[in-house]
């Protein structure tokens, strides 16, 4: 089994992310590597992002949902 993930970019799939209370993970978008192994929105604004208590950047980081993805033979 494989796994794939979506970012999260626009206002509405923040919303819909923090209204189901997925895990969503925290990159830089550079290209460092991730950053919050996961954690549910609990706030975002315009240019923030809320999880696990600490605020992220927008424009730094992206925010990622992890989607499971089945090979067929």
């Amino acid at each position: 089994m494989s796994f794939i993930y979506k970012v999260l970019v626009s206002d509405m799939e923040l919303l819909a992310a923090a209204l189901s209370e997925v895990n969503v993970t925290v990159a830089v978008k550079s290209g460092a590597g991730v950053v919050e192994p996961g954690g549910p929105i609990r706030a975002y604004t315009p240019n923030s992002v809320r999880i696990r208590g600490l605020s992220y950047n927008r424009e730094l980081h992206e925010f990622r949902v992890t989607l499971e993805w089945k090979e067929q033979n």
